[in-house]
């Protein structure tokens, strides 16, 4: 494990740091008068081999630092489950196929970082990529955003984002930034192993990691409608087109 002990709170977060497997959870604290509320976060605290004890609201209060903790937190440290070459290189040849990264390039706000996290689970992206700057640490916001999903996909800082994408090039992943002059999605086929690129939210993706892009897509609008989606709402989009044609083969 690496790291200090740290807390996390509220209910969702608590439940999915105890099944994730990046995580080891030390302790749980559960606000006394909500016993029966929480009777499976307790169960399972049980199971995990936490230690679960039964506190007054300030108990709560004091270790949530101002957030909403909804009864219960708990005491975790990140495990240290290596970096980015050793999970590219654990890939095999039927884990790649049809396999889908995300790459957010200074994504900065935390809301945006979760929801991206949480569609990114749920339509089955195998891991998320970051560069260590200029890019949203992963805070209580950013895991009560995702509702604890960040936790159930590898999540990796890398040092040069761009240069980790040349390297996927090679490693046979076509690479798709999401930028509002691209081509429509739902013309691009997105059933292969790929990378899906989402730029920050004020100026999208740098020039640079968007000239290692093999092709740009977007999400076509209605005449009506505002000038482009959030980050968040554009990678749920693109995620969902991307799963469906993977389901149609």
């Amino acid at each position: 494990m690496s790291g200090k002990p740290h807390w996390i709170v509220g209910r969702h977060v608590v439940l999915e740091s105890l099944e994730a497997p990046t995580r080891k959870v030390l302790q749980v604290l559960v606000f006394e008068g909500d016993r029966e509320r929480h009777k499976d976060v307790v169960e399972k605290a049980h199971r995990a081999g936490a230690r679960v004890s039964f506190v007054a609201r300030g108990g709560l209060e004091r270790v949530a630092g101002g957030a909403a903790h909804q009864g219960v937190a708990a005491q975790v440290f990140e495990k240290n489950v290596g970096g980015f070459g050793e999970f590219l290189a654990g890939l095999s040849a039927a884990d790649k196929k049809g396999c889908l990264i995300v790459a957010l390039d200074e994504i900065q706000d935390p809301h945006n970082f979760g929801a991206i996290a949480r569609s990114a689970v749920c339509l089955g992206a195998a891991a998320i990529i970051t560069p260590e700057r200029r890019t949203a640490p992963i805070t209580q916001t950013v895991l009560q955003a995702s509702a604890g999903a960040i936790q159930k996909i590898p999540t990796y800082a890398v040092g040069n984002l761009a240069q980790t994408i040349l390297k996927l090039k090679e490693e046979g992943f076509w690479v798709y930034g999401a930028a509002a002059d691209g081509a429509p999605a739902w013309e691009t086929k997105l059933n292969h192993p790929m990378v899906l690129v989402i730029g920050s939210e004020g100026s999208g993706m740098r020039a640079l990691v968007r000239s290692y892009c093999d092709e740009v897509v977007s999400i076509p609008q209605a005449e009506a409608g505002v000038d482009s989606l959030n980050a968040s709402c554009a990678a749920s989009v693109l995620l969902y087109e991307a799963a469906r044609q993977k389901a149609l083969g």
